[in-house]
């Protein structure tokens, strides 16, 4: 799903004009973002994932703007985002992964490493992105039906990963 897709779809039922006073852009800027004449800038992107607090919405737009280098949501013919086939579907990937990361020396220096070994260890990375995926949209149908705030989720483990010191809080500019 392309961001202007997944920005419609997010507005459900506030019109264009009531977005476009709330984002302090205009009605034609709305219509041009959710069309794809125009890209939605970052600062109302942010503005955009923080208001609707919609998990699709929100990997829509990290994918894009990391040029397809993250989970997008999945909408293809084949997919059913029922909770327990999402779950289904993200233990299965979970254990090939785990299966593929058994396989794989880290130990050795990169450079030492034989063509073999590289190409599995390649193919456990793949294993990961599909576990990221199935994760991501199990996390995703979960506050979807379960009303949890994908926002907030993200801010409570944030704090988690600060008071372990793994990573440092950014300061907020303004």
């Amino acid at each position: 799903m392309a961001v202007g897709k997944a920005l419609k779809t997010a507005r459900g039922r506030i019109s264009q004009l009531k977005l476009s006073m709330e984002m302090n852009v205009s009605r034609e800027s709305i219509s041009a973002m959710e069309t794809e004449r125009t890209p939605i800038p970052p600062d109302i992107s942010k503005k955009l994932i923080k208001k609707f607090d919609d998990p699709f919405l929100a990997m829509t737009v990290a994918s894009e703007y990391t040029n397809g280098s993250w989970v997008k949501p999945l909408n293809g013919t084949s997919v059913d985002l029922h909770r327990t086939s999402v779950a289904d579907v993200t233990e299965e990937e979970i254990i090939e992964f785990l299966e593929a990361f058994k396989e794989v020396k880290l130990a050795k220096p990169p450079s030492s490493i034989k063509e073999h070994d590289k190409q599995l260890i390649k193919e456990m990375a793949l294993e990961g992105i599909d576990a990221l995926y199935a994760i991501t949209h199990l996390v995703a149908v979960s506050c979807r039906d379960y009303g949890f705030s994908w926002n907030d989720l993200w801010k409570e483990h944030e704090m988690k990963l600060v008071s372990n010191n793994y990573i440092r809080r950014e300061k907020a500019t303004v």
